[in-house]
């Protein structure tokens, strides 16, 4: 049976297509702050708090300084998975207390490699209307003509001049994706040593003559090197010495030349559709059906192999 999920969470669901997750601990269920920035004033904190809108942990950034902004952001997401015109969809929970003229925001920008960016919007065109309570906010964005330097969601607890003037924010589960193409099986993936199951997501287009299909897989453990494979007939069996399923058969094809080896976190390749490396190498044509998936190693405990779920693209 084939299944739609989101790369992030590995959950079936009934839709057309899926995204592929950028963010790395949106949810803070690490139990910390790692993999966000921060940019504090000069007595404002960031921290984890169990007041969270689902799992263990949320985020929360008090700011009493007067008149400044306390800022996290998730940054530079994506670089070379996002494309100019790529469709992104932003989505997190919120809530908040706020005094004397403080705010909070939610930004989101396209950043340029080298500094600047090419876009930058405020979600919503204005300050968050939060309460006490949580709320889940949804976006749809759009990437701006140079996203060489990736995207990157920031939120920001900005004070008034007002004497008094205070903002605590508090995040939740903010997720930014691409949305993608294709039918995941072999889902959810075995966990890695992260304690999630990687994932391989596709984005890009089903129609074969354009040659525009990106391969991105995301949750995988840190500097542990992978490739990702490609054959045209599914099966399921587990290598001896890995942990994970292969979830392709017969003729298969791998994208390990020294410039298609990706490195964890996360990782994306750009496929050339005139040439998959199969035996002989073969071009997609309309009508195929190819299947994606990503094999990685990893140190769990010792040293050993995984794969991530499976990804079936029919062509037109």
């Amino acid at each position: 049976m084939m299944n739609l999920l989101l790369c992030s969470a590995a959950v079936s669901l009934s839709m057309a297509t899926f995204s592929g997750e950028l963010t790395t601990n949106g949810n803070f269920e690490v139990g910390d702050t790692s993999s966000w920035q921060s940019f504090p004033t000069p007595n404002s904190t960031f921290t984890v708090t169990p007041d969270s809108n689902s799992g263990s942990f949320a985020g929360e950034v008090s700011n009493t300084d007067q008149a400044a902004a306390a800022v996290v952001k998730q940054a530079n997401l994506g670089m070379g998975a996002v494309s100019p015109g790529d469709t992104i969809q932003i989505s997190f929970a919120a809530k908040g207390s706020f005094a004397a003229g403080g705010v909070a925001f939610a930004e989101f920008f396209s950043e340029i490699d080298g500094g600047g960016t090419s876009s930058a919007e405020i979600l919503g065109g204005g300050p968050l209307n939060l309460t006490g309570s949580w709320q889940t906010f949804t976006f749809t964005a759009v990437a701006g003509p140079d996203v060489s330097g990736g995207v990157t969601l920031q939120f920001a607890a900005v004070t008034g001049a007002n004497i008094g003037s205070s903002a605590v924010l508090l995040i939740d589960d903010a997720s930014v994706s691409i949305t993608g193409v294709g039918a995941s099986y072999c889902d959810p993936a075995i966990p890695n040593s992260t304690g999630q199951p990687a994932v391989t997501c596709v984005t890009g287009s089903q129609t074969a003559a354009s040659n525009d299909i990106r391969l991105l897989a995301s949750s995988l453990p840190a500097n542990q090197f992978g490739y990702f494979l490609a054959g045209q007939t599914q099966g399921m069996f587990m290598p001896p010495g890995s942990q994970g399923i292969i979830c392709l058969s017969g003729n298969i094809g791998r994208f390990n030349a020294q410039s298609q080896i990706i490195q964890g976190p996360t990782g994306s390749l750009q496929v050339d559709l005139t040439s998959i490396p199969v035996n002989p190498p073969t071009a997609v044509q309309p009508g195929d059906t190819w299947n994606f998936q990503c094999w990685y190693r990893d140190s769990n405990p010792g040293t050993t192999s995984n794969f991530t779920n499976a990804v079936s693209v029919v062509f037109q």
